[in-house]
């Protein structure tokens, strides 16, 4: 049995999966490692074609394969689990409509809990990723800063105000977040002539030195990037010209969220 701490027991989403399609960007990756009870390095050892009268058919151009999977190293387990995985998986057929030939391919799974023998299911169209260390890397960040409790789950925005300053062109903005928890949030966008726009977030109701500017491709870029509507609603003080305008500047701040999947 291999061994790993629970992070994480978000739902899981129960289809077979279709792939592997890569992922484009930080979102996809934060979606897939958020959303997923367990995550493991492993080989494919066995696949063969799954039969349509217990497992369904998969999508056009693609074969559902039965897989078995030896575990190397697991990122992400709600518990013990077996050393051997297996599940469904729809893969993608070649030019020539073969299945294709998976055995020994390293991949990096997404997956839900698994059961006693170890089946278990992926839990999205693309849960199967070809090994990538940097893609790997890129997920145990995720996961560090997920563990800490300390990234906010934002749900939106209440309010917020303007402030010009003293000279020309200087301004502060504060819009007021919501988050899962109910601690305060709070978005601060400060301008200041010659220089490049600040995008701040404060954990409390005053902003201080623990204000934190937004990096991009972080778990609070992707909760704020990701999350955050486009236009400041007209309850939030989406009426006010100025304070619309630096809502949409204070997003095109951050980036989109690119999010494909």
């Amino acid at each position: 049995m291999l061994l790993i701490s629970q992070l994480n027991t978000a739902p899981l989403a129960a289809q077979p999966a279709t792939g592997p399609g890569r992922l484009a960007g930080f979102a996809d990756v934060a979606d897939l490692t958020l959303a997923a009870p367990m995550i493991v390095r492993a080989t494919i050892t066995r696949a063969s074609a799954a039969p349509a009268r217990t497992a369904g058919v998969a999508p056009a151009g693609r074969v559902r394969l039965t897989v078995t999977a030896a575990v190397s190293n697991p990122l992400l387990a709600p518990g013990p689990i077996a050393a051997t995985l297996s599940f469904l998986w729809d893969a993608p057929i070649d030019a020539r409509a073969r299945v294709p030939n998976v055995k020994a391919m390293e991949i990096l799974a997404f997956l839900g809990p698994p059961d006693a023998s170890g089946a278990t299911r992926l839990i999205s169209s693309r849960a199967v990723q070809p090994w990538d260390p940097a893609l790997a890397d890129q997920v145990r960040a995720i996961l560090a800063e997920n563990r800490t409790g300390t990234v906010p789950v934002i749900n939106g925005v209440t309010s917020g105000f303007r402030a010009d300053g003293t000279i020309p062109g200087e301004s502060e903005s504060q819009f007021f977040l919501t988050s899962r928890d109910g601690r305060p949030v709070m978005l601060v966008v400060q301008n200041r002539p010659g220089e490049v726009r600040r995008v701040l977030v404060a954990r409390g109701d005053i902003i201080d030195e623990s204000a934190e500017r937004v990096r991009p491709n972080t778990l609070l870029w992707y909760r704020l990037a990701c999350f955050l509507p486009a236009t400041l609603p007209a309850a939030a003080g989406g009426t006010d010209p100025a304070l619309a305008r630096d809502w949409r500047d204070a997003l095109a701040s951050l980036g989109p969220c690119g999010r494909t999947g």
